[in-house]
C-alpha cells in the first residue's frame, strides 16, 4: 500500500469530527442506509495496516437499546452526517492510519455464507492522522483486521428490532487512556 494523503493533524486527547457523505459525496449522510454500528482503529503508518497492527480506540453499537433509533448510524444521520470521538490523549505522536467503519446490518438476519448479497455489509475507509501531544504509551491488544473480522463474517447475524438488545462488536475492547 501506498499512501500519498495529506495527513490531518489533531492533538491527542481531543475530539475529532468523521464526516461520511452518500456515494456521491454530494450531501451528508442521511442515515436511510445502512443501520448498525461504528468501530474505529488506529495503526501506526509506517506499518501500513498490515499485520497486527490495529488497535480499536473506540465503538458505538447500539448503547443496549433493542431500537432502531439507538445505532451509532442513527447518531450520525441525526447529527448531519457526523460523528466525534476523543482521539487517546496518551499515545506516542506521530503519524498513524484511522480506519473508520460501518457494520450495516439491515440484512443481517442471514449470514453472509448463506447469501452472500445479504447479511452484515461492511463500510470502512481510512484517512491519515497527524497526531501530536506528549504521550508515550503504545496502543494495546493490535490485531488482524482480517483475522478479527475473518470469523465475525462467518457468523455476523443479528435481526434488527429483535429482542437481542446487545449487539457485540468483533476484536478487543476499545484503548482505553492509562490503562495497561
Amino acid at each position: 500500500m501506498t499512501f500519498k494523503a495529506e495527513p490531518f493533524t489533531i492533538e491527542a486527547g481531543k475530539e475529532i469530527h468523521i464526516t461520511w457523505s452518500d456515494t456521491k459525496k454530494t450531501s451528508p449522510y442521511s442515515g436511510n442506509n445502512p443501520t448498525g454500528p461504528c468501530v474505529f482503529w488506529l495503526s501506526p503508518l509506517e506499518k501500513k495496516g498490515v499485520g497486527k497492527v490495529w488497535s480499536k480506540v473506540h465503538e458505538y453499537t447500539n448503547d443496549g437499546k433493542a431500537s432502531d433509533s439507538a445505532w451509532c448510524t442513527s447518531k450520525i444521520a441525526t447529527d448531519g452526517g457526523y460523528y466525534g470521538f476523543i482521539i487517546p490523549e496518551d499515545i506516542i505522536p506521530g503519524k498513524y492510519l484511522l480506519r473508520t467503519e460501518i457494520i450495516d446490518l439491515l440484512e443481517a438476519y442471514v449470514s453472509n455464507y448463506e447469501d452472500y448479497a445479504m447479511g452484515a455489509h461492511f463500510y470502512s475507509d481510512c484517512l491519515v492522522l497527524d497526531i501530536t501531544g506528549s504521550g508515550n504509551a503504545t496502543l494495546k491488544n493490535p490485531v488482524s483486521i482480517m483475522d478479527v473480522y475473518k470469523p465475525f463474517y462467518k457468523k455476523a447475524m443479528f435481526p434488527i428490532g429483535s429482542n437481542d438488545s446487545k449487539f457485540t462488536l468483533p476484536g478487543p475492547a476499545p484503548y482505553t487512556t492509562g490503562k495497561p
